[in-house]
């Protein structure tokens, strides 16, 4: 697993590679269920949300200890 600013630069370029498709798209496309490629894995919208969840929270856990 990456270092946790190499994982909030991942999770950043997928993100953008998902709004890029947006983008370029002549249509309104559901970006939940739009896929990107990252961790060498297909993921989808919703699976991107949810690892930046798990990264905020990660990071907020992290602030409140220290």
């Amino acid at each position: 697993m990456a270092e946790p600013k190499d994982r909030k630069t991942v999770l950043l370029k997928a993100m953008y590679e998902l709004l890029k498709k947006q983008e370029e798209s002549g249509f309104v496309l559901n970006l939940l269920e739009e896929s990107v490629f990252y961790d060498e894995a297909e993921c989808d919208g919703r699976c991107l949300m949810d690892d930046i969840e798990i990264e905020l929270e990660d990071e907020r856990n992290h602030e409140n200890k220290v």
